[in-house]
């Protein structure tokens, strides 16, 4: 990552608390094993700086960038490595699922120093005109005797409300072994265009497919792997200010839904990521703005 997006996104998105905090009487959610993580946003064009100039690193592997004219490559990833129609009109744009990814990319990256596995750029298909399909994140910790695969998901919408809901629309199937392995097989696919090069997660792939009888599941319970699903949510801070507007997350999903066994063999965590912050829709527009503007980025 350009030094330059790495200090802004250390300046810019501050941590502030973990839940449960006795402090200011917040609980965590009652579906998180580690504690939720809360962040601040100090300055609104500097996110939206981190927005449109993560677009970059997001879609391509840090070897693809090195000595690169960067914004070349920032019109190329727009073009065929993410979604993004410029003929659409403002209000679908600002609605694409990127413009958070890139945000959960460079969280995970700068402040939780998981590195990434493989740039998510491999995973969009131009032929197919959609999102990326998977989890929002591909990253990993290795520590001495476990790897952490940090595949997580992101929403960025005006009302926390509407994050949620969409996130226990989907929860179930996120965190099971199924879907796990599927997302396995589909790095297995970009196996030449890792980034992380020689992780554990490389070798368990090349075993299974030298003996495909395998259980990659089993593979990665043998190997020590574990997932952690970091959910990051991007909202509206409403007026009675940051500790009202996190302490609103843990309370709807209290209200609206219940604690649930997942469908899932291998060990795993999850864990909100809360960022309150203000003029989530003009973020957004500005980020759009930029890019028909073909703003120039960050060095």
């Amino acid at each position: 990552m350009r030094q330059s997006l790495l200090n802004l996104i250390e300046k810019t998105i501050v941590y502030q608390y973990d839940l449960p905090n006795s402090n200011v009487g917040i609980s965590k959610t009652i579906i998180s094993v580690d504690n939720d993580q809360c962040f601040k946003s100090l300055d609104k064009n500097d996110f939206t700086e981190i927005i449109y100039n993560s677009i970059l690193e997001y879609s391509f592997n840090e070897f693809e960038i090195e000595n690169k004219d960067f914004d070349k490559l920032h019109f190329i990833a727009l073009q065929k490595r993410l979604k993004y129609n410029p003929d659409l009109d403002l209000d679908q744009k600002v609605k694409y699922g990127f413009l958070g990814e890139v945000i959960l990319f460079g969280v995970l990256y700068v402040l939780f120093k998981s590195q990434p596995l493989i740039a998510r750029g491999y995973f969009y298909n131009p032929l197919e005109n959609s999102e990326t399909k998977g989890y929002d994140s591909y990253h990993l910790i290795e520590n001495n005797n476990q790897t952490e695969l940090w595949f997580g998901e992101v929403k960025f919408h005006k009302n926390f409300k509407t994050g949620i809901d969409s996130i226990f629309k989907n929860i179930d199937k996120a965190i099971s072994d199924d879907y796990l392995k599927t997302n396995v097989f589909a790095i297995s696919n970009q196996i030449n265009n890792l980034h992380y090069r020689g992780s554990r997660i490389e070798s368990v792939i090349k075993d299974w497919e030298e003996n495909p009888y395998l259980s990659i599941i089993n593979e990665l319970r043998q190997h020590n792997m574990k997932l952690v699903y970091p959910v990051m949510l991007l909202y509206e801070e409403d007026d009675s200010g940051f500790d009202e507007s996190i302490k609103n997350v843990p309370q709807y999903i209290q209200d609206n839904y219940t604690a649930k066994a997942f469908n899932i063999t291998v060990p795993y965590s999850i864990f909100f990521i809360l960022v309150p912050m203000k003029d989530v829709k003009t973020i957004k527009e500005e980020v759009i703005k930029w890019i028909e503007l073909r703003k120039p980025l960050m060095s």
